[in-house]
């Protein structure tokens, strides 16, 4: 008789029996599972660190807040006074963004430690998105969506394009990019890991939907609201919706996350909220209840709060539009903005000392965010040496006498006891330098000074101090933003000063603008922290022209004849030798990683190498570098394959070539493979293979021991019952 056919008879049997074999059957299959290290579930969980980092616009810097303590713990200075900051954090990565200048900073939580920097459009054209390990870089004005690495914000994958400009993107809790453009069309975008792209999943046309459009992510779809056109339509969600409302040709405001059946929008223009509360739409005047110009509203548990600009309050509604309960009230600084964070509602006030933290009840109380008495930390300064601990003491060895024993006059402790030696570790001020693939420092002594100006452009000229670095520079970019038609200029070059050449027309700039400058180096393979310095134009002075001189009548002598032309003799120097010609290099940045193999579970890929031609004909050494791990593969600098190992996560993989001369480098083209232990992907059903063995490995064997246990007992009664 075959086991199964056994198994069926003893629990068709049922009774004590069946019981007892069905426990243990399942405490031997728990503790095999609990052994092999794959359990029947793998459970994801989230830890979350309870600190919250709150933007200070004035000062430019970002500060971490205790809720618990309602205290600052750490200040970081990210950019210049008068910022406009905007923070995104995700997987230990906290993303800021300068709406001012357009820089865009990530910062390793970790170490506190800027790793990676970018260049974005300043102003309101730009959207950073963050989501499952991903960062989006959105470019409404040129509809463009850049995927960049979360760790050096170095571009990742081919970039889309819309083709026409965005009105607005986000990104729903599935990791789904949600795009609408100013032609009403609504697309969502799936990135694909191993093709390193975007693929469409839907598209539709929105009747109505324009250029002041806007969308709020859900866990899954979104809501689309289109006052221009007077539309309201929720896709992608399972219970979509097409409604209507009142058509408005303002700007809307729209909150950046909300649950499906409570979606709010502000109209700063017309003091109105839009609520769309399940398939209906609401206006609600806002301006009688004291918030003439409604901010960015949140919705917190079934509340919508809704900042009031110049008001110094938020005002709360519940899902009918009524007041939903008394107003927040904020002193000092800026407007007020809602951030969320691990589950809490905060009202941040940039410029000021406190700002307000919302409890789950409604509750409100104040939290301390501006203390000058903490430091500002630098998160572009060198990470502190790393000094190794002591050794720990020998048990075996012999007790020292005390020094000068009996002498009660010598020593701190006036004779009552013996002295202790301790042994100081030298210690050293010295930073060391800087590795191989660190960013440059910020260049110092940045300056700028007007050149010329005319009808059509001022010119001015930056200079800086030449920056020090263990990879050699390679360039510099020169960035400068204001008030002006552009909104932003830049340059590169290889010395320490360059021109800037701002436009006139179209504003007041070149009488009275402020221009802000930044000036970065960069190395063959990564960019620099920036140094930065503003410069405020002066009306032009233009002193009135002096008059005439006097008309007077003389008669002209004639001139006198012509001197004869000296006679010189002459030697001409030779010219001076030619300088040294530079190592040859192949062209830096060039793309000859072209394909990886498939199979994102696999540590170990292969490579698909097209060199150009002066990569394939380079006379020097080439290699593959794993450069996020530091691993390396010597080929040869013609080779079209070449395998390399990962890690779990994303990693950076370049071909290096080194000149013959072995004095100088370049990198190719970064090509972003990813590795993952994840072989499921969220399918129902799948045992992965290499499940690694973690803390849910001893409750499942405690679990098996138990069935075990319940199993014995149970036959011990169908015995006992035997015996009667």
């Amino acid at each position: 008789m075959s086991w199964w056919h056994r198994i069926r008879r003893i629990i068709s049997g049922g009774g004590r029996e069946s019981a007892s074999f069905v426990a243990a059957l399942l405490g031997v299959l728990v503790l095999a599972g609990a052994a092999l290290g794959q359990g029947i579930s793998r459970t994801s969980v989230a830890v979350s660190d309870g600190l919250t980092w709150l933007g200070d616009d004035q000062r430019g810097e970002v500060v971490q807040v205790n809720p618990v303590s309602g205290k600052p713990q750490t200040r970081l200075q990210i950019s210049g006074p008068d910022s406009r900051l905007e923070i995104a954090q995700e997987d230990g990565r906290l993303i800021v963004l300068d709406r001012r200048t357009g820089e865009i900073t990530v910062i390793d939580l970790a170490t506190l430690l800027a790793s990676g920097r970018r260049q974005a459009p300043p102003g309101a054209t730009s959207k950073v998105l963050v989501s499952n390990g991903m960062v989006f870089v959105v470019d409404r004005a040129s509809g463009t969506v850049h995927t960049a690495d979360p760790l050096t914000l170095a571009d990742v994958g081919r970039t889309w394009e819309a083709g026409q400009p965005l009105a607005d993107a986000v990104v729903d809790e599935r990791g789904v990019l949600w795009l609408v453009d100013h032609g009403g069309t609504l697309r969502s975008l799936d990135w694909s890991y191993d093709e390193e792209r975007f693929e469409e999943r839907t598209q539709r046309q929105v009747g109505g939907a324009g250029p002041r459009t806007v969308l709020v992510p859900h866990d899954q779809g979104v809501t689309l609201i289109g006052l221009d056109g007077g539309v309201v339509v929720r896709d992608g969600t399972g219970e979509d919706v097409d409604s209507s409302t009142d058509r408005s040709d303002a700007e809307v405001i729209a909150a950046q996350s909300s649950p499906l059946d409570l979606v709010p929008a502000s109209v700063p223009a017309s003091s109105v909220v839009v609520l769309v509360v399940g398939r209906d739409v609401l206006r609600v005047d806002v301006g009688a209840m004291g918030c003439p110009k409604p901010g960015r509203p949140a919705v917190f548990r079934d509340k919508v709060y809704v900042p009031c600009k110049g008001s110094g309050k938020v005002v709360v509604l519940d899902r009918g539009g009524r007041r939903g309960g008394d107003d927040v009230r904020t002193s000092g600084g800026s407007d007020p903005e809602l951030v969320f964070d691990d589950g809490r509602l905060f009202v941040n006030v940039p410029g000021s000392s406190t700002g307000v933290l919302v409890d789950p009840d409604g509750a409100t109380r104040s939290l301390t965010i501006r203390s000058p008495e903490l430091p500002v930390k630098d998160p572009d300064r060198s990470p502190p040496p790393s000094v190794p601990p002591p050794p720990p003491p020998n048990p075996n060895e012999p007790t020292k006498p005390p020094r000068n024993p009996g002498n009660g006059n010598n020593g701190d402790n006036n004779g009552t006891g013996p002295t202790t030696e301790v042994s100081t570790p030298p210690t050293t001020s010295s930073v060391p330098p800087s590795t191989p693939g660190t960013a440059p420092a910020a260049p110092a002594g940045v300056s700028v000074r007007e050149k010329s100006r005319g009808a059509s452009a001022l010119v001015v000229t930056v200079s800086w101090n030449a920056v020090a670095s263990a990879d050699p520079v390679v360039g510099y970019t020169v960035s400068g933003s204001g008030s002006f038609s552009g909104g932003s200029v830049s340059a590169q070059t290889a010395g320490t000063s360059t021109d800037l050449s701002v436009p006139c027309a179209g504003s007041t700039f070149c009488t009275s603008g402020r221009l802000d400058v930044t000036v970065r180096a960069s190395t063959a393979s990564t960019a620099g922290a920036a140094g930065m310095a503003a410069f405020t134009v002066t009306p032009p002075n233009n002193p009135p022209p002096p008059p005439p001189p006097p008309v007077t009548t003389t008669t002209t002598p004639p001139p006198p004849p012509p001197p004869p032309p000296p006679v010189t003799t002459t030697t001409t120097p030779p010219p001076p030798p030619p300088p040294p010609p530079p190592p040859s290099l192949p062209t830096a940045g060039a793309t000859v990683i072209t394909g990886v193999s498939s199979g994102r579970t696999l540590p170990r890929r292969t490579l698909t190498l097209t060199p150009p031609a002066d990569w394939a004909s380079h006379n020097g050494r080439c290699e593959v570098v794993n450069r996020t791990y530091g691993y390396s593969v010597g080929i040869p600098c013609n080779a079209t394959t070449a395998a390399i190992d990962l890690e779990e996560g994303t990693n950076a993989i370049v071909v290096r070539a080194y000149a013959a001369t072995g004095a100088g480098q370049v990198d190719s083209a970064v090509r972003n493979v990813l590795f993952t232990y994840d072989e499921c992907q969220g399918k129902p059903g799948c045992i992965p293979r290499m499940a690694p063995a973690g803390a849910g490995t001893a409750p499942m064997g405690a679990g098996g021991l138990g069935l075990l246990a319940c199993a014995f007992l149970l036959r011990i009664g169908v015995r006992r019952e035997e015996e009667k």
